[in-house]
């Protein structure tokens, strides 16, 4: 027996609730992309602020230490280069 009171029964939510997802979807996506790129960043100046800090070691400190002697070789040219620009400064004034 068929009732004159039934309705169809929705199968998917409505448009409205769906494109909202949607959007919630792309932005939390485009959120998510911004903090693994600002992380990235971030861990990138870290990394570069740790290497310039060894740099600025003296070479026999970094000898004492035990790093790499492409790192020394590294200080070594580093300190030699600063004190040649420095020797120039002071014998131009």
């Amino acid at each position: 027996m068929e009732s004159t009171w039934s309705r169809p029964i929705p199968v998917s939510r409505a448009a409205w609730l769906r494109i909202g997802d949607s959007v919630f979807g792309v932005v939390q996506g485009s959120a998510s992309a911004l903090r693994r790129l600002w992380q990235s960043w971030q861990a990138s100046r870290q990394h570069a602020a740790q290497l310039r800090a060894l740099r600025e070691l003296s070479p026999g400190v970094l000898r004492d230490i035990g790093v790499a002697p492409e790192w020394v070789n590294e200080a070594q040219r580093w300190h030699e280069q600063h004190s040649v620009a420095r020797h120039n400064f002071l014998r131009g004034l």
